[in-house]
């Protein structure tokens, strides 16, 4: 999964402070690392419920399982 590095920039933006293009590359690196671990937690979960499907709850709880 790619995470556009457009949408980054305009996420770091917001701080109101200029940012690198280095700094976007590595952001991005970072959001596509966390939204993989988050995806591989909710399948997690939701095969351990027995299920195909990947639902809102099951984000929820592998955003509690990873990010506290």
């Amino acid at each position: 999964m790619e995470f556009p590095l457009s949408a980054a920039e305009k996420l770091l933006k917001r701080t109101g402070l200029r940012v690198s293009d280095e700094a976007v590359t590595e952001f991005t690196g970072l959001l596509e690392e966390i939204a993989s671990d988050l995806a591989a937690e909710a399948d997690a979960n939701a095969k351990s419920l027995r299920r195909r499907t990947i639902k809102p709850d099951d984000i929820e709880a592998a955003k509690r399982a990873l990010l506290g």
